[in-house]
């Protein structure tokens, strides 16, 4: 309700019916259920991701003390975490981002000063030099959260990206979402339009791993090639000898 451009006549006439119906009948559309259970379509993906970067915040943070969101645009995982936890908390995005969202929380009442706001571009400055000398400790692990961000980045950028997490301390974890080629050549016609959308927004998807099955490979190699591994994967969509998944959830590691 306090973010800029969004109508809170508009916001009041979608959600008003859904919550009645919810009311009257008790049923949540597959779309809103949490925790989400089952196989990842393209409709629900907002809501699988969700849950998958939430249960490795929930499995990390107590044995990582630095949480570095990349790329953090409005999450709010960092004033989410229990106050008592002892983790040092990094957000990365661009500066004028960071100031909308800063404007954001404080009309929201959200303290902001246990957050550490470090703003760089990914494709055009060294982000880990700026988060280092804003506090972090390069010794030590770090969970970094790489949510909804890669697919929008040039193929440098993101190996980049990944080449610099893993020059991080032994022990560092990266959870992040990603999509293949598939979305990005598709002429259907969900993916033509989601192609133009992005595009008119100023955002369009540039990046994907190669969608040849299985995905998971594909990925594996990316990771290695920049020196880190898998160690967890969920694909997103389902993978068959005819038919290629669109995406997915991974967690790697630095070893």
């Amino acid at each position: 309700m306090v973010l800029p451009g969004i109508s809170h006549l508009a916001l009041r006439l979608v959600s008003g019916p859904l919550l009645l119906a919810h009311r009257l009948s008790g049923y949540v559309p597959k779309a809103f259920r949490y925790p989400y259970e089952g196989d990842v379509l393209v409709q629900y993906e907002a809501s699988a991701r969700q849950m998958f970067f939430d249960t490795v915040v929930e499995r990390y943070i107590p044995n990582i003390a630095q949480f570095v969101i990349l790329g953090a645009g409005f999450d709010t995982r960092a004033f989410r975490l229990p106050k008592d936890v002892g983790v040092r908390s990094f957000e990365i995005d661009t500066l004028e981002t960071q100031v909308i969202k800063r404007e954001a929380l404080k009309k929201a009442g959200i303290n902001s000063a246990g957050v550490t706001f470090v703003a760089a571009d990914f494709e055009k400055e060294d982000w880990l030099s700026r988060l280092v000398k804003a506090g972090l400790e390069a010794d030590k692990p770090a969970l970094f959260l790489w949510e909804g961000v890669i697919m929008y980045l040039n193929r440098e950028a993101v190996e980049d990206t990944l080449r610099k997490i893993a020059s991080t301390a032994r022990g560092s974890v990266l959870a992040f979402d990603y999509m293949t080629t598939e979305p990005l050549e598709s002429q259907s016609l969900y993916w033509r339009y989601a192609r133009a959308g992005t595009k008119a927004g100023g955002e369009p998807l540039r990046f994907g791993i190669d969608s040849t099955p299985p995905a998971s490979e594909r990925l594996t190699e990316l990771l290695r090639s920049c020196g880190l591994s898998l160690g967890e994967h969920r694909t997103v969509g389902k993978e068959t000898a005819g038919k290629r998944a669109w995406g997915g959830f991974a967690v790697a590691v630095v070893k």
